[in-house]
């Protein structure tokens, strides 16, 4: 229903169709948003119904960038102002990274169901650590979020330190699981990480 709003007659009025995209990508943001947290729960209480329900979103997520960046792109084809040339050129980078955190998600619940298939647990300590991080994360994203959708620049300033912090986080859980590793604490313990975060 959503993306419904993207009429092809709104074309011939950039302005238009530059906020109805807005709009659709506004429910996107927050379906991206929605799959991550479906993820982390997941970790915490593994359930089929809701695996299979977060593919499903996965690739609803799939589908809105399809065909916001095809509308997008169209729209490109017409007068516009500088500024409507940001938004689009904005927007279409926004569809992409959205892409990717939905991605992520889908990435997370696989993780979810290996660790629930191979009955492996995290040490007390491992799941304090990663309830930390999970929470972190779900922090940023609604920070990030809510920038978005309320085109806070203030908000949007906070999101790059979080960032950093969430990075040396990572980088001491990898360690005290290699320490945990060496006094025999856990024997196996699956962190997520992902390169693309780097990039």
């Amino acid at each position: 229903a959503d993306m419904d709003r993207l009429e092809e007659r709104f074309l011939t009025h950039p302005a238009l169709a530059i906020e109805q995209s807005r709009l659709t990508i506004d429910s996107m943001a927050r379906q991206a948003q929605n799959n991550i947290l479906s993820a982390f729960a997941l970790l915490e209480k593994f359930d089929e119904d809701q695996f299979a329900a977060l593919q499903e979103d996965e690739e609803a997520i799939d589908h809105y960038e399809d065909k916001l960046g095809t509308y997008l792109i169209k729209i490109t084809s017409k007068e516009l102002t500088p500024r409507q040339t940001a938004d689009v050129s904005k927007y279409l980078h926004t569809i992409s990274d959205l892409e990717r955190i939905s991605d992520h998600s889908l990435n997370i619940g696989e993780t979810a169901q290996e660790l629930y298939t191979k009955k492996i647990v995290f040490s007390p300590t491992g799941a304090r650590e990663l309830k930390v991080m999970l929470a972190a994360v779900t922090r940023i994203l609604e920070i990030t979020i809510n920038a978005f959708l309320d085109n806070d620049v203030a908000a949007a300033y906070r999101v790059e330190p979080l960032e950093e912090l969430i990075d040396n986080l990572c980088d001491e859980m990898k360690l005290h699981h290699i320490d945990r590793l060496q006094t025999g604490e856990c024997t196996l313990c699956l962190l997520y990480t992902s390169d693309a975060a780097d990039d």
